[in-house]
């Protein structure tokens, strides 16, 4: 006081209360007076002393939980209601000694002008209009997080816009409501310092919960309006807004609707093949059967060039004509079927085929089964799924047209019941 020629100052009519910090305060603050002594030490020294000091008389028993007080250096100091009595987190140690002008009350820690009084969740608390933030912020066991170093900057919703948006903490008072309420809090919290002097058009925040909202000079932030901006905590930086809000939705991909369109699609598939694979046959058999009007050289020579027969062993006539007569319609449907599966039909080639005319060309009878599966083909006799959801417990179902259900084991579809 002396050094910073604060003596008659102190001296004076008053009132004055003076939250004197002791020498052990002094020590662990480091302030050194020999190195003060030059003419910006002695201002910065004045300036740490006259933040100690408040105009008039305030005792203990008048200093409530929350208030503040403005010291004779103009910087404000912020008052703490507990066990005992704090002023900017210091511990009054002694309390209402009594002067001639004033009272002091002896403390714990040198106070700094540069220090802000409380943190973030204690800043809150004191405005009044965020009790349901803090009692939000206690409930999702976000206290310790928003009591860290920081900085942080904080877009604190009002009361008023807790009510608006329907949050009632009592409903969310379970682990997923926890969980919940979480995600949305930590949306409101950006981890570092930002001004509203620091905002421009479409600046893009990523919030502590991982998701991006978007500022605007003209809007706010994500279209919530800051009322208040720029109240300095001692871990950062409050803007109060008039909305909460909201975390966008994870997008979950069901997989689902495409494993039934590539069944579909498949499915699909097969019968086109089919209908293809039936139309090829008719016309192949066609031509063979046009083919088969010409002389018996020729078709030997054709069957022998498919390598069917032997050019040594001649075709009786009557054979294929007798064949022709009884079956047109193995002939002219189905012969290129016997022509495309020539692999099953070698064996003919050790066999006389005029000895066994009808026998050389039986695997052709099979073929008539062919339009049955190819008819089958469109899954239409399957049930259509009617509704399909996932449950709380991650697990999806279907409800199907014909009463059953099913679940989704993670490799295939399974009935329940």
């Amino acid at each position: 006081v002396i050094q910073a020629e604060l003596l008659e100052t102190l001296q004076g009519d008053g009132p004055f209360t003076l939250f004197a910090p002791t020498d052990q305060a002094f020590a662990d603050a480091g302030i050194d007076l020999a190195s003060l002594d030059t003419p910006e030490g002695k201002t910065a020294l004045t300036n740490i002393l006259l933040y100690h000091v408040v105009p008039g008389a305030v005792p203990a028993s008048a200093v409530t939980e929350c208030m503040s007080a403005d010291a004779v250096n103009g910087q404000p100091l912020a008052f703490t209601v507990g066990t005992g009595v704090m002023v900017n987190g210091a511990n009054v140690t002694i309390a209402d000694v009594n002067t001639s002008n004033g009272i002091i009350h002896v403390i714990d820690k040198v106070l700094s002008p540069s220090d802000t009084p409380n943190d973030l969740p204690r800043t809150a608390q004191c405005t009044g209009i965020h009790t349901s933030l803090v009692a939000a912020v206690i409930q999702a066991e976000l206290l310790e997080t928003l009591q860290g170093d920081g900085p942080f900057t904080l877009f604190a919703p009002t009361d008023q816009a807790f009510a608006d948006a329907g949050i009632d903490l009592a409903t969310l008072d379970t682990p997923e409501g926890k969980a919940a309420l979480a995600d949305i809090l930590l949306y409101h919290v950006h981890a570092g310092s930002v001004q509203v002097s620091n905002i421009t058009e479409g600046m893009m925040l990523q919030m502590v919960n991982g998701d991006n909202t978007t500022l605007s000079l003209t809007t706010g932030i994500n279209g919530a309006n800051i009322t208040l901006a720029d109240v300095m905590t001692s871990n950062g930086i409050i803007h109060v807004i008039d909305a909460v809000l909201t975390p966008p939705e994870d997008v979950v991909e069901d997989t689902s609707g495409d494993t039934v369109a590539s069944e579909d699609d498949d499915s699909n598939l097969t019968t086109i093949i089919s209908l293809i694979a039936v139309g090829l046959v008719g016309a192949l058999g066609a031509v063979l059967f046009l083919r088969s009007r010409g002389s018996d050289e020729e078709t030997q020579k054709d069957l022998s060039e498919l390598g069917i027969i032997n050019n040594s062993q001649p075709i009786a006539a009557t054979s294929y004509a007798t064949q022709q007569t009884q079956q047109p319609a193995a002939t002219v449907d189905y012969s290129a079927q016997y022509a495309q599966q020539a692999q099953p039909a070698q064996q003919v080639a050790t066999q006389a085929y005029v000895a066994q005319p009808v026998q050389a060309v039986q695997p052709i009878q099979t073929v008539e089964v062919i339009p049955h599966p190819v008819a089958a083909q469109p899954v239409v006799a399957e049930p259509a799924v009617v509704r399909q959801w996932t449950d709380e417990g991650g697990y999806t179902w279907r409800s199907m047209d014909d009463g059953n259900t099913y679940w989704w084991t993670g490799t295939e579809w399974k009935l329940y019941g």
